[in-house]
C-alpha cells in the first residue's frame, strides 16, 4: 500500500503548481521543493498588507472571546466544559495567523501546501489510472475505414486511366507488329519512387505507373510516357520541429516515430492497391476490345469490382502493417505515456488527444496520397512522333493497314469513354453499384448519397459490438470533414445557378434551385464545421476550465483563509476544536480534493462520451435506415437530410457538452454530498449556459443538488452562513 508521502507527492515538473508558482511567487516552492523564497512578489506583498489589518481586527476579538466566555461562566455559576475548546480555538487561531516570511501567514502557507498535496495526489492518481486506458485501448492507432470517399474516388479514376492505357498499348504494339518491329514494343514500367539525398533528408521522388518504348530501333522514339500514366508522390517521413512545451521531451521522438511508422503503411497499402488496380484494368482492357463477348453491364461490374478490390486491397495491406508493429505502437504510447506524465495532471487531457493526433496524422498520410492521371495523347502524335525522321518520311499514320489498327483503337476507346458514368459513379459519395448496402438506389441529387455516407459511418462507430476502442471525437471529424465537402459543393452549385440565370430556358430553373441549393449548402457547411471543427475541441477547453477554477478556487482561499480564521475567536459554546468554523475546514478539504475529482472526471467523461455516441449512433442509424428510401425528389431528399443531419449535431452537441461538463461537474456534485460549497467557476456556470438550450433534462449537478438537499451553491469560494436554531 502506497504511503501518505507517495500519494501526494507531486510530480517534479507539475505544471499545475508552475502555474501557481507563476501568480503566488517563490513562496510555492518554498513549500513544493524546500527552496529558500527571497522575493515573495507582488500578490504576497498585498496580501502582507491585508495580513496586518486582519491581525489588528483578531487582537481584539482574542481578548474578547475568552472575556465573555468566563463571565458567562461566572454568571452561572458552575463551570462550563465547553470554555476549554474556547481557549484552545483561541490559541488555535492565533497560531495560524502567526506572520511567516513573504508576507504569509501560516494559515495561508497551510493553503498552499494543500493545493501541493492535492495537485500531487492528482499527479499520483493520473500515472495509475492512464496506462489502464491505454491498455483498454486508448493507444491503438484507428485502421483505415471500409470505404472513404476521396481514396475511392483516386482509384476510380486511375482504374479508367489505366485501362486506357492498356487499350492503347495493345493496339500500339500491333502497329509496331504491322512494321514488323517487334508485338511488346510497348511495355508498362513504373518508373521514380527512389530515395534520394536532399537537404532536407532522404526523399522519395513521386512513383510514375506508364507505358514505354521499349523497341531497340526506338519506334515510337523512345518515349517513356505513351498512353498516358498514372503518378502519385507516397508520404515522406519527417523529424518534427522540437517546441517549447511542458512535453517536448516526448512529443518529438515520439510522433516521429509514430510518422515513421505511418508512412511505412501507407506506402504498403499504396503498392498493394496500385497492383490490384493494374490486374483489373488489363482485364477491362481486354473485354473492350471484344465487343460482344462481354455485356455493358458485365464490363460495368467488373469496373466496379475493380475499384472496390483495389479499395480493399489498400484497407487490407496498410492495416495490416498497423498491427504487425502493435507492439511497436504500444510500446511507443507507454514511453509517451510516462513521459508526458512527467508535466502532471494537468497535460492528462493532452496525453488523450495526442494519441487522437497520432490517428489523425495517419488519416492525412492516406488521404494525402493525390493520384495525377494523364489520359494517352493523339493517336497520330504517338504514331508519327515529331522527329527529324518524320519531317522527311511518309507518316505512318497514312498506311492502309495502320488506318485499320487506329479505326480499331478510335471503336475502343470511344466504347471504354461511354462507361465514363460507371466511374463516377464508383467516384461519387455512395456508388449506385453499392447501394445495395443500404437497399436503395442512388438519388440524382446527391442528398440521399449524403445521408447513405452518413449511415455508413454511424455504423462504424461502435453499433456492431466491437470490442475495440474508437475515438468517438476522431469519427466526428470525419463525418464532419464529409458534410463540409458537401456543403460547399451546394454553395458552389448555388452561385453557379445565380450566374445561370440569364441563361434561355435553364435560367428560369437555375434561379428557382440557387436559393434550395444555398440553404442545403449553408446547412451542411454549418453542421461539418461544428461537427468537425468545433465539438473534437471542446474536451480541451473544459479541462482548460477545470484547472483554471482550480486556481482561482486557491487564490479565493489564500485571501479569506484569515477572515476564516478570525471565526476560531467567536465565544461559541461548542464542547469541539472546530466550533463555528466547520465549513472552512471543509472548503479546505474541497481544496485538497478537487485535483483528484477533475482526473477522475476526465476519465469518466472520456468513457462516458464513448459509450454515449455508441447508443446515439446506434438509435439514429436505425432511424436513418428507414428514411434513405424514402425518396420524394431533390427537394424533399434535400429537406429531410438536412433535418436529420441537423438533428444529430444537436445530438452529439448535447453528448460532448454534457459528458465534457463531468470534468468539473462530477466534483462539485460528489463535494455538495459532504457540504463543501464550492464550485467551479467555469466548468458549471460555462456547461449550464452552452447547454440549457439542448439539454431539457437538466444539468447532473442541479439532479445530484436535489438529490442531496442542498441548496443555493454559490459559484464562488465562500463560508456557508452558520445555523441560528443549531441548539
Amino acid at each position: 500500500m502506497a504511503t501518505f508521502s507517495e500519494i501526494f507527492k507531486p510530480v517534479d515538473n507539475d505544471y499545475g503548481l508552475i502555474s501557481l508558482r507563476r501568480v503566488i511567487g517563490c513562496t510555492v516552492d518554498a513549500v513544493w521543493k524546500g527552496t529558500t523564497c527571497a522575493d515573495a512578489g507582488m500578490v504576497a506583498t498585498a496580501a502582507g498588507v491585508f495580513n496586518v489589518a486582519v491581525a489588528i481586527i483578531a487582537s481584539i476579538l482574542i481578548s474578547y472571546a475568552p472575556s465573555v466566555a468566563v463571565m458567562e461562566t461566572a454568571s452561572e455559576g458552575e463551570a462550563d466544559r465547553t470554555l476549554k475548546y474556547t481557549f484552545i480555538r483561541t490559541g488555535l487561531g492565533a497560531l495560524l495567523l502567526l506572520p511567516l516570511s513573504s508576507g504569509w501567514t501560516l494559515a495561508q502557507v497551510l493553503v498552499i501546501q494543500i493545493m501541493v498535496w492535492g495537485s500531487g495526489g492528482a499527479d499520483y492518481l493520473w500515472a495509475k489510472v492512464a496506462p489502464k486506458m491505454a491498455g483498454s485501448g486508448y493507444s491503438d492507432i484507428a485502421t483505415l475505414p471500409v470505404d472513404d470517399v476521396k481514396i475511392r474516388a483516386a482509384l476510380a479514376n486511375a482504374l479508367r486511366v489505366r485501362t486506357l492505357g492498356y487499350v492503347c498499348a495493345d493496339r500500339l504494339n500491333e502497329i509496331a507488329g504491322y512494321y514488323n518491329v517487334s508485338t511488346s514494343a510497348v511495355a508498362a514500367k513504373t518508373l521514380g519512387g527512389a530515395k534520394i539525398a536532399s537537404a532536407g533528408g532522404e526523399i522519395t521522388t513521386p512513383t510514375r505507373h506508364t507505358f514505354v518504348d521499349g523497341s531497340t530501333t526506338h519506334f515510337f522514339n523512345g518515349s517513356t510516357q505513351l498512353c498516358g500514366y498514372v503518378s502519385y508522390m507516397l508520404p515522406q517521413s519527417v523529424t518534427l520541429p522540437e517546441k517549447k512545451t511542458p512535453t517536448q521531451s516526448a512529443d518529438v521522438a515520439t510522433m516521429t516515430l509514430m510518422d515513421a511508422i505511418a508512412t511505412s503503411a501507407v506506402t504498403s497499402g499504396y503498392t498493394a492497391a496500385w497492383s490490384s488496380v493494374d490486374i483489373y484494368a488489363r482485364s477491362i482492357a481486354n473485354a473492350i476490345k471484344s465487343p460482344g463477348t462481354y455485356t455493358e453491364q458485365q464490363i460495368s461490374d467488373a469496373i466496379a469490382a475493380g475499384v472496390w478490390a483495389a479499395q480493399s486491397a489498400l484497407r487490407t495491406a496498410l492495416n495490416t502493417a498497423i498491427t504487425s508493429r502493435g507492439s511497436e505502437v504500444k510500446a511507443i504510447a507507454d514511453q509517451y505515456l510516462t513521459d508526458a506524465s512527467s508535466a502532471g495532471w494537468v497535460f492528462a487531457i493532452s496525453w488523450q488527444r495526442a494519441n487522437v493526433a497520432m490517428a489523425q496524422r495517419f488519416q492525412s498520410l492516406v488521404n494525402g496520397v493525390t493520384f495525377t492521371p494523364k489520359e494517352p495523347d493523339n493517336i497520330a502524335a504517338i504514331i508519327d512522333p515529331a522527329s527529324l525522321w518524320s519531317l522527311f518520311s511518309t507518316p505512318r499514320i497514312a498506311d492502309a493497314g495502320t488506318r485499320q489498327i487506329v479505326a480499331l483503337y478510335q471503336r475502343d476507346m470511344g466504347y471504354l469513354n461511354s462507361f465514363k458514368p460507371v466511374f463516377a459513379d464508383m467516384a461519387s459519395t455512395s456508388p449506385t453499384l453499392a447501394a445495395e448496402q443500404v437497399g436503395v438506389p442512388d438519388n440524382s441529387a446527391g442528398v440521399s448519397s449524403m445521408m447513405r455516407w452518413v449511415y455508413s459511418k454511424l455504423k462504424v462507430t461502435g453499433t456492431e459490438g466491437s470490442t475495440q476502442w474508437s475515438d468517438p471525437l476522431l469519427d466526428l471529424t470525419q463525418i464532419g470533414v464529409g458534410l463540409v465537402d458537401t456543403g460547399l459543393k451546394a454553395l458552389a452549385a448555388s452561385a453557379g445557378a445565380s450566374l445561370a440565370k440569364d441563361v434561355p430556358v435553364l435560367g428560369r430553373l437555375a434561379e428557382l434551385s440557387a436559393p434550395g441549393l444555398g440553404f442545403v449548402g449553408t446547412i451542411f457547411t454549418g453542421a461539418g464545421w461544428w461537427l468537425g471543427g468545433v465539438l473534437p475541441l471542446l474536451p480541451l477547453l473544459y479541462f482548460f476550465g477545470a484547472v483554471l477554477s482550480w486556481l482561482v478556487n486557491g487564490l479565493e482561499a489564500l485571501i479569506a483563509v484569515p477572515l476564516w480564521v478570525l471565526t476560531h475567536f467567536y465565544p461559541a459554546r461548542e464542547p469541539s476544536l472546530i466550533g463555528a468554523s466547520r465549513q472552512g475546514y471543509l472548503l479546505l478539504f474541497g481544496l485538497l480534493a478537487r485535483p483528484l475529482l477533475i482526473v477522475m472526471g476526465l476519465v469518466v467523461s472520456l468513457l462516458l462520451m464513448y459509450a454515449a455516441f455508441a447508443l446515439l449512433n446506434a438509435l439514429f442509424a436505425s432511424v436513418w435506415a428507414l428514411m434513405i428510401p424514402l425518396d420524394g425528389g431533390p427537394v424533399t431528399s434535400a429537406m429531410v437530410t438536412s433535418g436529420a443531419v441537423f438533428l444529430y449535431v444537436m445530438a452529439a452537441t448535447m453528448v460532448v457538452m454534457n459528458s465534457s461538463a463531468l470534468m468539473s461537474e462530477l466534483g462539485d456534485s460528489a463535494l455538495r454530498w459532504v457540504e463543501v460549497g464550492v464550485q467551479s467557476i467555469w466548468g458549471s456556470s460555462f456547461g449550464e449556459k452552452l447547454t440549457s438550450q439542448i439539454n431539457p433534462a437538466g444539468r447532473l449537478s442541479g439532479s445530484m443538488e436535489r438529490l442531496g438537499g442542498v441548496a443555493g451553491t454559490g459559484t464562488y469560494l465562500r463560508l456557508s452562513k452558520p445555523n441560528k436554531n443549531r441548539d
